[in-house]
């Protein structure tokens, strides 16, 4: 994310620009500023989902999958 879209995510969620930059450089923003993401088209809902999905910790990840295969 540059700059411009870390000052409009900052501003979108009333978070600090440190904040806006920290969720983007590390590809975690909270799930409850996704929709508003979306909808100001910083990122897609897949994408975040993406980001999302890549930073599950293999343990987390097997317990997924076995409720997945119950």
């Amino acid at each position: 994310m540059n700059t411009a879209g870390a000052d409009r995510l900052a501003a979108l969620r009333s978070v600090s620009l440190h904040t806006a930059r920290s969720w983007a450089q590390r590809d975690s923003i909270p799930s409850e500023h996704w929709a508003d993401i979306a909808r100001e088209q910083l990122a897609t809902l897949e994408e975040l989902a993406a980001a999302a999905a890549a930073k599950v910790r293999p343990s987390s990840r097997k317990l997924i999958e076995q409720k997945e295969a119950a």
